[in-house]
């Protein structure tokens, strides 16, 4: 039995996530929800409606921190703490980002990751 009609609406690309926080978010924000590492593209008031960008496997991002994470080699995986959205090299109850794309030297604040 063939179809007779079909149509589509699109929507969005697939590599966001619509969002709306209880706290403001600043662009350049991680967020993780549900386990989805995300990041906020633009800042998105308190409590009003907001869209993030998914992070995919083999996307690279910049990371800045206020603090250095401390050496790591080519590879080392980086993970994000949930509630808080910063990044560090422990696995315990945190969300992998990704792998460093080059080594981190001791007191480097700003590093690639590859997302996984």
């Amino acid at each position: 039995m063939a179809i007779a009609a079909t149509s589509a609406k699109f929507r969005k690309t697939g590599d966001t996530l619509d969002y709306t926080p209880a706290s403001a978010v600043n662009a350049g924000d991680i967020i993780v929800v549900d386990g989805l590492v995300c990041i906020a593209q633009w800042d998105i008031p308190a409590n009003t409606p907001g869209v993030l960008k998914v992070l995919h496997r083999g996307e690279v991002v910049e990371v800045t921190t206020d603090e250095a994470i401390g050496s790591t080699n080519v590879g080392t995986a980086i993970y994000v703490v949930a509630a808080t959205g910063l990044v560090t090299k422990t696995s315990t109850s945190n969300v992998l980002l990704g792998y460093a794309r080059a080594a981190v030297g001791s007191t480097d604040l700003t590093f690639e990751v590859v997302c996984a």
